[in-house]
């Protein structure tokens, strides 16, 4: 018994690459820097631009803006020209008028208008959410409180203000303490230096002798009382007269 085998083996064809990249670039490229840039200012965001085939995705553009400062600065231009579409959009938005009113048909067969609430509230929505992402990603010109003046966007500074030494008040010298003198007050003129050492010497025999709780007019006027019984004149005798001796009074 005898067999035989026959094969046809054809021979596989290989074709040669073309030369064209195939799939996402991961290398930077010029071209693509500039194409994501241009389409960013005519509206669209990144997500959107990352999603088409023969871009790079997110995490290799951030990878090129790291790596090249020249994109990155265009970068920032065109995200900045993105809000400015985004604003634009809240102005089309809000004035577009159609869909506000829709006629509505009544059980009865009756048609009335009435207010398409379902799309206000749809506009709103799209309004709210362009103002906040306008707002954080582009805080010096659309956001809630006005930035600093030379602020970037996304920073942070703190505002630092200091004085010139020519603003600066001269030191002014502290005042000398006043010193306490003493004046020897002037005496009356109807009174001698003899008369005031008088004076003073019964004042302080008085403040010796008297009692701490008596009255100046006590005082004064025990002085007085001495004095006047010190210094007053003896009252006159009266002369008696007597009968001269050896001589009897009677006739």
């Amino acid at each position: 018994m005898s067999c035989s085998w026959k094969c046809d083996v054809k021979e596989q064809e290989i074709t040669p690459p073309s030369g064209k990249p195939t799939g996402r670039p991961s290398s930077y490229s010029e071209a693509v820097a500039s194409e994501i840039c241009q389409r960013m200012t005519t509206g669209q965001g990144l997500l959107r631009i990352c999603a088409d085939d023969h871009m790079p995705d997110r995490a290799t553009v951030y990878r090129w803006l790291e790596a090249n400062e020249g994109f990155r600065d265009r970068y920032v231009r065109a995200r900045e020209a993105l809000m400015d579409f985004y604003a634009e959009q809240i102005l089309v938005i809000s004035f577009d008028e159609s869909g506000d009113i829709v006629v509505d048909q009544a059980p009865d067969g009756r048609s009335k208008t009435v207010a398409n609430h379902a799309k206000v509230q749809r506009d709103r929505l799209k309004v709210d959410s362009l103002k906040w992402i306008a707002s954080r990603l582009f805080p010096k010109r659309y956001g809630d409180k006005m930035e600093l003046l030379g602020q970037d966007a996304g920073s942070s500074s703190t505002l630092t203000i200091s004085w010139l030494d020519s603003d600066k008040a001269p030191p002014v010298a502290p005042e000398a303490p006043r010193q306490i003198t003493y004046q020897k007050p002037e005496l009356p003129a109807d009174l001698s230096e003899a008369d005031w050492s008088k004076l003073l010497q019964i004042l302080e025999v008085a403040k010796r002798v008297a009692p701490s709780d008596s009255v100046p007019s006590d005082v004064l006027e025990v002085i007085r009382k001495a004095l006047l019984a010190h210094y007053a004149e003896p009252a006159p005798t009266k002369r008696i007269a007597l009968p001269p001796r050896g001589k009897s009074g009677k006739t």
